[in-house]
């Protein structure tokens, strides 16, 4: 399965958080993985324009911090293909 998108959910994340954001990706996420880490976690799209969307729902709901940028994924058919990925880092009180 190809992951054209990874949204990095870093800051401090309390289960109460962690419970609304969860909420969230599974009620508009369409094919993701998640992947905890010790700082947070990193959710796997396999469509930008679907994380685009739970990202702006989650701006709603937690001040934060987001940051874009690219990595190159290789070739596929004589094209570029390109990682998006995505650093949603909600700021502390």
């Amino acid at each position: 399965m190809k992951h054209p998108t990874i949204l990095q959910i870093r800051g401090s994340i309390d289960e109460e958080k962690k419970k609304a954001i969860l909420k969230i990706i599974e009620k508009f996420g369409e094919e993701f993985e998640i992947e905890r880490t010790k700082n947070g976690m990193n959710v796997y799209f396999s469509d930008v324009n679907v994380a685009r969307n739970i990202i702006s729902k989650l701006n709603r709901l937690f001040k934060a911090e987001v940051k874009m940028s690219t990595k190159y994924a290789g070739l596929r058919k004589g094209r570029v293909r390109v990682l998006f990925v995505y650093s949603f880092k909600i700021k502390d009180f």
